[in-house]
């Protein structure tokens, strides 16, 4: 789950399975304090009803128009994808269908998680300093699970989206988001180990790079 501040309430991005169909989506939850209570907000899956996805997550665009980003699972398509679809103004339901950002084979660094099936997990966007339009997302290398960064030079939600080489993070660890301290530090959230029950959050500082990519800039914060 993500949570996001937006127009003076707090809104939970929640990966939920389906009652009747058992398939998984991202659906919301709102509050008046991020430590709740919160209650349903959207009528059940703002993903589509007939996919299997999850990890949504909430974009803003320029021209204040609310995105989920999410992935349509591997499960499903051998070849996960990461989706946009938009959103309305008051994130209770969704506009138009999503449009497929990229595929996870489309970066260099990604191994099949098992023969012939490539992962995508965990989209966060972070806007560099150039005014690009940068997303952490998570799949496998030969070492274990990683965090990618791709980058919309366009800056806009739409792409064309490229893959950087190598990923950030490569440590068994993933579903990377991006925060900033009240004191102005840049910190990674991920979750290590990837191994159930044993995952922990862990925060490591990040610094944009001279190319306006992202790197960590330091070991984990006790």
């Amino acid at each position: 789950a993500e949570c996001h501040a937006y127009k003076g309430k707090y809104y939970l991005f929640a990966t939920v399975r389906g009652a009747a169909d058992s398939l998984l989506g991202t659906a919301v939850f709102v509050a008046d304090s991020p430590k709740g209570p919160f209650r349903e907000h959207s009528k059940g899956r703002l993903t589509p009803r007939t996919w299997q996805a999850l990890d949504g997550t909430l974009y803003v665009d320029g021209k204040g128009n609310p995105w989920m980003v999410f992935c349509h699972e591997w499960t499903q398509l051998g070849d996960g994808t990461v989706e946009a679809v938009r959103l309305s103004r008051n994130l209770k339901k969704a506009v138009g269908k999503p449009a497929t950002l990229f595929r996870a084979s489309s970066a260099p660094w990604v191994r099949p998680h098992t023969p012939g099936n490539y992962v995508t997990d965990g989209p966060f966007l972070y806007r560099n300093s150039r005014g690009e339009l940068l997303m952490l997302w998570s799949s496998f290398t030969d070492e274990g699970y990683a965090i990618g960064l791709a980058r919309s030079r366009s800056g806009d939600i739409g792409g064309p989206w490229e893959q950087f080489p190598q990923p950030i993070f490569r440590r068994d660890g993933g579903h990377g988001m991006i925060l900033r301290t009240f004191d102005g530090r840049l910190l990674l959230s991920i979750h290590q180990p990837n191994r159930t029950p044993d995952e922990r959050t862990k925060l490591f500082p990040l610094r944009e790079t001279a190319d306006g990519g992202l790197e960590i800039a330091g070991d984990a914060l006790p």
